[in-house]
This record gives structure tokens, C-alpha cells and sequence, in this order.
């Protein structure tokens, strides 16, 4: 499963459903709107069971487009690994038919969208990587793929850039054994796929691996990748400048998280704001047996590439707290909010879900530390966490809450992060825990109402009210939480049930 969101604050949901044989996978698409409500059924809808897929999936990913259309890019891995992209827009439509595209053959499908709506897709079909430019209808608009070569290696992309005039970086791997790799980097013309570099740059000398995800931003032209790598025998974290023409203001690998060899420098999030002279990154630390975990966070000058937070980055969490980044990491105002893990992860062990904020210094901004966003009793995997937009983020996870491994999503708003300033509009009346005929009453119109239990099912939904009071019977509801959600007018407010 893998999650992103809009602009508008609507939230993808993409994820492959286990059929039976020959099918094996669906791949579905679930759209929730800003309240949280399905817009495509409890299922979601079927983008396509015509993938030929075996009992396994491999690396795919998903992007959006300045207009929030979703592309999804992917391997079948029934025979023959046909690589496919699908374009929907933002109310399940498919725009590149329901077969999508086949771009040809191979593995770690990467999707840039451009801004004038043509499409930079590049893929590895075993050798050199490849890629091609698409209009905004599907159509390939170069004669031929494109390769991309580093001295004759095999090489699989990773991250792509558009740049201001039209060009794109693109980083990628140079394959140096098995999964191992070289990170590079290479400039291309999005006319017709020429690279305008003499030689690909190489961004990183200590090993990484190709079938993992690094992240990727950039500010203007200038290119920047956070990632951990392997001096040797054990992880360290880096950030990297890349410069539009090739070079490396930072020098090769680039600015270091933290200059001290004796912790393991794992999983390395980086985020950015406009206008702003930092960039901030976390990173997951281990002890060097890799079985206690904890959490630290540094921030870089974005032109030196000097160390905030001192040569050892700050610590918000000790190795063996069990606390760790999850998702991106995002800023609000120039303060990173950050989804934490907490729990020993083993894919089985109960682990809980909550929000974290920090101020411009590293610290704590609130008293409580965290704020819970899913705590039920039960291991999450699969964990997205959205951009902050329409005045939240969205975490998006995979569980087992004892009917089978189902995905939930859970919000946290402005209000919900104490920083909007604003008091809510609407006031609400009501006795918890619930009676059998149990009333709720509002001090402006409600305009609908929903209500989950704690497994993530819609137990009632209206939205034809039009009352500033309701009566609802809950007889029927088993003992236990519930959320309350309610639209007025002026906004959205969500409330915890108990039925006793």
C-alpha cells in the first residue's frame, strides 16, 4: 500500500488486494476527501486485475501532478516483467484507459511529471536503464528510449528533478554487485532524452542499494538527496547537493548527519520550505547489533552544508526508546512534524502511531511531547504519512485489528497542532458515554454526520440534516470507542464516543 496527497487535501490510497489464482493481485485505488470519507466504496475501485501478476509484488511507486492527477508505476511479475503506468485523476478516473500504458519491460518504474503535462517515465529492463517522454494522453513522444549509462554498468533510476529550463536530473544507481550500488547523477534534455553532462556525476563512493527509496528535494535547480550509505561496516547518513551543472558544492558523499563512527545512522527523511535557509533531516539510529532503535534530528545551512544541530545531530529519542521517524517528515511554519513509531518492531509486536512537532531549535513544542494519532493494541506496517495540506497531514497504515490486515487513515488538523490561533466555530452538547437514545445538539446547522467504530467501519452516515440537533439510536452499537465526525458550515470537528 502506498498513500500520498493532494494539494486539496484529498488522500490516494493505491494498494494491491490478494485474489485467488490466476489473478493473484488487484491493484485498487481508495480516494478519501478531506473529511475522511470514501469516495470510491468501502472497496475502493478496481483499477485493474489484467496486470499478469505471480504470488509476489516488487518495487513500484506512485507521484502526482501539479494538477493532483496520481500515476502509478509498476512491474507485472507473472512472466516477461511488463512495466505499466496508470494516470487517474482526483475522482478515480482513468485518464490512460483502464489498461494504462505499457511502457515496456522491466523493473523500478519511475514517473516525473513536467509542467507543460508531458511525463518523463524511466525504468530498468536489466542493463542500462532506460526512459521515454509522454504527452498528457499516454503518447510517446521520442523515437526511441533513451539510456542511462555510467561507464557501461547497469544502472536503475531512483530520483527525477525538473529543472527551470525544461531539463531533469535524474539519479540513479550504478549497479556494482548483487543490490549494491553507487548513487549518480545525470542532466537530460526533455526534448529528446540527450544527457548534457559529458559524464554522470557520482554523488556518493560509500555503498547503497538500488531497492531502496531515498528521498529527494530540490530548491530552484539545485538538486538535493538524503540517504544512508555503508563506509565499511557499518550505516551512516548523509545530505548531498547536487549543483545544476554536475558539480558537488559539498564534495563527494556530501555534508555529514553526524561525524561519530559508533552508532548505526539508519532510515534519513529531508524536508524543505520555501524561503527558508535549512534543510532538515532525521534519522533513525541503531546500536551496532541493529536490535534497540532511537531517533535524532539535524539541520543543514542549504548553501555550506554546516551542521546545526553539532557534529552529532540532537537527540530526540535514545537508542532503546523504540521511538522512530515513520513517512516523511514535513515543516509547518518552519517546524518539522513527524509521524513516531513507538514499539519494538517485529511484525508482530503491537506498535502505536503519534505526532510529533518540533520548534525551529529541535525541541519539544508541545508539553505532552506527542500527540496519539492510532493506538489500538496491534503491529502497523506499510506506514505513509501525507503532506500537510488543507490544514492537515493524513497517516496511513496497514492492520490487523483481529477481522484480517485492513488499511485505516487518521488525520491530525491545525487545531489538533495547536498552532492555528483560531478558536472553532462550532460548540457541541452531548452525553458520553452514549445513552440508548442518545441526542446531540450544535450551536450552528449541522450539515452531515459520521460515525466509525475503532475497526474503521461506517456504523452511520447522514448528510441531510440540517438541524442543529439530532437524536440517534445506539442500541445496536457493541460496547466500546467510536469517532464522531461532524460538518457544519463552517467546518469539520471530530469527537471520541464510549458505549458502555
Amino acid at each position: 500500500m502506498k498513500a500520498l496527497g493532494t494539494s486539496s487535501g484529498k488522500t490516494y490510497v493505491v494498494y494491491w488486494k490478494a485474489v485467488s489464482a490466476p489473478t493473484n493481485y488487484e491493484l485498487r485505488l481508495q480516494i478519501l476527501d478531506v473529511e475522511g470519507f470514501q469516495l470510491l466504496g468501502e472497496e475502493g475501485m478496481l483499477v485493474s486485475d489484467e496486470i499478469p501478476m505471480s504470488t509476489f509484488t516488487v518495487i513500484w511507486n506512485i507521484t502526482t501532478d501539479e494538477e493532483d492527477n496520481l500515476y502509478i508505476g509498476l512491474t507485472g511479475t507473472g512472466g516477461g516483467e511488463p512495466a505499466y503506468v496508470f494516470k487517474l485523476d482526483d475522482e478515480g478516473n482513468n485518464l490512460w484507459g483502464s489498461g494504462g500504458v505499457q511502457v515496456g519491460a522491466g523493473y523500478s518504474v519511475t514517473i516525473l511529471p513536467l509542467s507543460n503535462g508531458e511525463v518523463i517515465v524511466s525504468w530498468f529492463p536489466g542493463g542500462e536503464g532506460v526512459l521515454q517522454k509522454y504527452d498528457s494522453t499516454g503518447v510517446a513522444q521520442w523515437d526511441a528510449t533513451a539510456t542511462i549509462s555510467e561507464d557501461g554498468n547497469d544502472t536503475v533510476p531512483a530520483n527525477m528533478f525538473e529543472l527551470s529550463d525544461g531539463d531533469f536530473v535524474l539519479i540513479f544507481h550504478s549497479i556494482t554487485f548483487g543490490i549494491n550500488s553507487n548513487l549518480f547523477a545525470q542532466r537530460f534534455s526533455s526534448i529528446d532524452g540527450t544527457s548534457q553532462w559529458v559524464e554522470a556525476t557520482q554523488i556518493a563512493n560509500y555503498g547503497t542499494v538500488f531497492n531502496t527509496s531515498y528521498d529527494g528535494l530540490q530548491v530552484g535547480d539545485v538538486v538535493f538527496m538524503g540517504y544512508k550509505a555503508s563506509p565499511g561496516s557499518r550505516f551512516d547518513s548523509f545530505l548531498q547537493r547536487i549543483d545544476p551543472d554536475g558539480t558537488l558544492p559539498w564534495g563527494i558523499n556530501g555534508s555529514d548527519f553526524d561525524t561519530n563512527q559508533t552508532d548505526y545512522e539508519m532510515d534519513t527523511k529531508i524536508t524543505y520550505q520555501e524561503g527558508s535557509q535549512y534543510i532538515w533531516a532525521v534519522c533513525t539510529y541503531t546500536n551496532s547489533s541493529q536490535s534497540e532503535k532511537g531517533e535524532r534530528i539535524q539541520k543543514f545551512n542549504k548553501d555550506t552544508g554546516a551542521r546545526m544541530f553539532s557534529d552529532q545531530a540532537k537527540e530526540i529519542y535514545p537508542i532503546g526508546s523504540e521511538k522512530v521517524h515513520v513517512g516523511s517528515i514535513h515543516l509547518d511554519d518552519n517546524q518539522p512534524l513527524i509521524l513516531i513509531k513507538e514499539g519494538f518492531d517485529n511484525g508482530a509486536s503491537p506498535t502505536t502511531l503519534h505526532a510529533l512537532k518540533l520548534d525551529e531549535e529541535g525541541d519539544f513544542a508541545w508539553d505532552e511531547e506527542t500527540k496519539p494519532l492510532a493506538t489500538y493494541p496491534a503491529n502497523k506496517s506499510r506506514i505513509q504519512y501525507t503532506r500537510f495540506a488543507a490544514e492537515q497531514s493524513v497517516a496511513v497504515f496497514i492492520e490487523n485489528k483481529g477481522s484480517g490486515s485492513k488499511i485505516y487513515a487518521q488525520n491530525f488538523t491545525e487545531t489538533v497542532l495547536g498552532n492555528s490561533g483560531v478558536e472553532p466555530k462550532s460548540t457541541f452538547s452531548f452525553v458520553n458515554p452514549v445513552s440508548e437514545n442518545w441526542g446531540l445538539k450544535s450551536n450552528v446547522m449541522m450539515q452531515s454526520i459520521s460515525i466509525y467504530n475503532m475497526l474503521g467501519q461506517l456504523i452511520l452516515f447522514d448528510d441531510k440534516i440540517s438541524s442543529k440537533e439530532v437524536l440517534i439510536n445506539t442500541k445496536s452499537w457493541e460496547p466500546g470507542s467510536y469517532i464522531l465526525n461532524v460538518k457544519t458550515e463552517q467546518e469539520s470537528i471530530s469527537k471520541s464516543l464510549l458505549k458502555k
